[in-house]
């Protein structure tokens, strides 16, 4: 037991540094999303009034109020943001300003969407970019590994943004190949619907997909 007892107290001696970070880490990653949420929480209460954009110029003045009262807008501005925080902790974020709906509700809709959409960017990532990057390695000098590099620098510097805007304006604007926008028919299984299952479906998901991989791939 003493022979033991050495090697057990310097593993967890070990162990408590690397418990000491992770929390540590956690901790400021919750002072971060705290102070993101603040500030956009914030620049939200300049963007016009959400009471005018869910009900339009018509409304009266009482189903003003009722409205104002039912979103907590009648309320200081920190107990706003006090109480949107305690909602968002439990899954519940709002209502969506645009179309009138929970927020919550709206992300269950397009998760499907946004995790093939993510998922199939990361394939493509992966799949293209580690070969490349043994090749560029491997052969480093060579006028292939030249250019990927080239590309690698052009895609780190573009935006995403932009780079989505000239494939579509090749592929879907002038070669007419890829849509431009949508997903396309999907399949429903359960309640999950995918598009994963359909050609029309792959060819709505190809372009995004290749747009936000490559940053990742370069």
């Amino acid at each position: 037991p003493l022979h033991c007892a050495g090697p057990a107290r310097r593993l967890r001696s070990q162990h408590q540094p690397m418990l000491a970070f992770i929390i540590r880490r956690l901790l400021q990653a919750i002072v971060v999303m705290l102070t993101v949420a603040f500030i956009a929480f914030m620049l939200f209460q300049y963007v016009g009034d959400p009471v005018t954009n869910l009900l339009g110029q018509d409304a009266t003045p009482e189903q003003r109020t009722q409205l104002r009262a039912d979103l907590g807008l009648d309320q200081p501005f920190f107990m706003q943001f006090a109480s949107f925080v305690g909602n968002a902790v439990q899954g519940e974020f709002g209502l969506s300003l645009k179309q009138g709906r929970k927020v919550s509700t709206l992300i269950i809709e397009r998760f499907p969407a946004t995790l093939e959409l993510a998922l199939a960017a990361a394939v493509i990532a992966l799949v293209l970019g580690i070969p490349m990057g043994v090749y560029a390695a491997l052969r480093r000098g060579s006028f292939l590994a030249q250019a990927l590099m080239g590309f690698s620098l052009l895609g780190v510097s573009l935006p995403t943004f932009l780079i989505g805007i000239l494939l579509i304006l090749l592929f879907a604007v002038n070669l007419h190949w890829l849509p431009s926008f949508g997903r396309g028919e999907t399949v429903d299984i359960g309640r999950w619907s995918t598009g994963l299952l359909t050609v029309d479906g792959w060819k709505h998901l190809l372009l995004p997909a290749v747009t936000l991989s490559i940053y990742q791939l370069t």
